[in-house]
């Protein structure tokens, strides 16, 4: 019996080396790391896999559904980095740092609406060596077949002598950022190139306002701010697009979306049916079936 017993652990034992070993979790296999998808109340993405120790922040999904990459907080390091995880035939990859990230601070990712670009914010400087920049810039990279190319600096005009961070890429082409501050400008695409940014009117620049995310079909903007009548510090708004192209008078997503605390940097599915925010240093998600219920009526 004794014997049995050893042979027995033994077995365990190897089974979890080999599970410690594996670049995969075992069972997970579904879309969105094999999570059952919320409701109207936000619920914890993955836990354990995605949300964990340090802070988790600014999840995408990637149009095809088969990468996730987020930005992290590492708790020993306490430095940002993007991680990613990719859903192959064995399943969903655990998080890792992407390569082209190892050195300085990476954060705020954001992939282009066809997946091929990802755009994020860093104190890498421009030379892409040496003593890191006193202030962030947006940085992009392009995939070259499953994995992420150089560091590109877009420079003028997104980029200036300041701070410009929180970038997004609209699926309209044009593109979305923060400067100091805290206020969302406008780029748009003209003649294979962007435009001057033009600051948001004051209807969403009013108190302190960043995080900008246009939803896959182009109707609302969801962003996070500091403003008069919040529930909390940072909270989410839902602004919808008007009859004129601009975007209308924001709304609190209210409870239970926001809290007494911070809610920021949401983003959403590219199949548009779920939004994902950071709260307490956790990644959550919620059916977009809450933005759906405060739609104008028409």
């Amino acid at each position: 019996m004794k014997r049995v017993m050893v042979l027995t652990t033994l077995v365990q034992l190897f089974a979890v080396a080999l599970f410690a070993q594996s670049d995969n979790f075992p069972g997970v296999f579904g879309p969105y790391l094999g999570q059952k998808p919320p409701g109207t109340v936000p619920e914890i993405f993955a836990p354990g896999i995605v949300s964990r120790d340090g802070i988790q922040t600014k999840l995408n999904v990637a149009s095809d559904g088969n990468e996730i990459i987020f930005a992290e907080r590492n708790a020993a390091g306490n430095r940002w980095s993007l991680l990613r995880s990719v859903r192959t035939d064995g399943g969903w990859s655990r998080p890792t740092a992407m390569p082209a990230f190892e050195q300085y601070t990476h954060m705020e990712p954001s992939l282009s609406p066809d997946g091929r670009r990802l755009y994020f914010v860093s104190d890498r400087p421009i030379t892409g060596s040496g003593e890191a920049s006193k202030t962030p810039d947006i940085w992009y990279v392009e995939r070259s077949g499953d994995e992420w190319g150089t560091p590109v600096n877009p420079g003028s005009p997104i980029n200036g002598e300041g701070v410009e961070v929180q970038p997004f890429h609209a699926s309209d082409g044009s593109f979305y950022f923060c400067k100091p501050p805290a206020e969302i400008y406008r780029s748009a695409w003209t003649d294979s190139a962007w435009g001057i940014p033009v600051r948001l009117d004051d209807r969403i620049n009013q108190g302190k306002a960043s995080g900008p995310w246009v939803a896959p079909d182009g109707r609302y903007l969801l962003f996070h701010s500091r403003r008069d009548g919040g529930i909390g510090g940072w909270d989410l708004y839902v602004s919808f697009r008007e009859s004129d192209g601009t975007w209308g008078s924001p709304r609190n997503l209210g409870e239970p979306i926001n809290t007494a605390g911070d809610e920021a940097d949401a983003t959403i599915s590219p199949d548009g049916k779920h939004i994902f925010f950071s709260r307490g240093g956790d990644i959550h998600w919620v059916s977009v079936k809450v933005i759906d219920e405060m739609k104008p009526k028409e």
